[in-house]
């Protein structure tokens, strides 16, 4: 949050510290509720076993690749002034994270490019400082936006896209 001090300077303060535990836990929720819907609706039915199997992939994927990318990355990027870096890393990690496509990991980890993205915009001081979170949350949102287009293709066809 930035505010004006007595000398008319802009100061910037460390807004929420529990910032990236409210994002990860969203991210992991959805994940768990939309994954395990997807897969449970995609699979062929074949008893109960496999929706217990297809939550227990789903859960123990989502807390690791949430557990990594929000606790181990996006915390100390944010109380560090590594926020900039740490977005765009984010970014191309959730491009780079389509060769776990059934893990959905690109979903898992672009919503860290945006918080990274969004707070380093919200902390440059100048334009310059703008850019590399400007591109971490471009490369996230493009991320989401493939990944959407490949969950319509699924959608419609009954296929994979790419032969996947």
């Amino acid at each position: 949050m930035a505010q004006l001090t007595d000398r008319g300077t802009v100061e910037h303060r460390v807004g929420d510290r529990r910032l990236w535990l409210r994002w990860g836990t969203a991210v992991l929720t959805a994940d768990l509720v939309v994954h395990n819907t997807a897969g449970v609706l995609v699979n062929d039915w074949e008893g109960w076993g496999v929706v217990a199997q297809t939550f227990v992939f789903v859960l123990v994927t989502g807390l690791v690749i949430v557990g990594v990318t929000f606790g181990l990355v996006v915390r100390p990027a944010l109380r560090a002034t590594r926020i900039a870096g740490a977005g765009l890393g984010m970014g191309l990690a959730s491009l780079a994270a389509y060769a776990l496509f059934f893990t959905w990991a690109p979903v898992l980890i672009a919503p860290a490019a945006l918080l990274l993205g969004r707070e380093g915009w919200r902390r440059a001081r100048t334009p310059q400082e703008r850019r590399l979170p400007a591109i971490g949350a471009a490369l996230g949102v493009v991320s989401l936006a493939v990944f959407a287009s490949f969950f319509i293709f699924m959608v419609f066809t009954g296929h994979y896209p790419l032969g996947l």
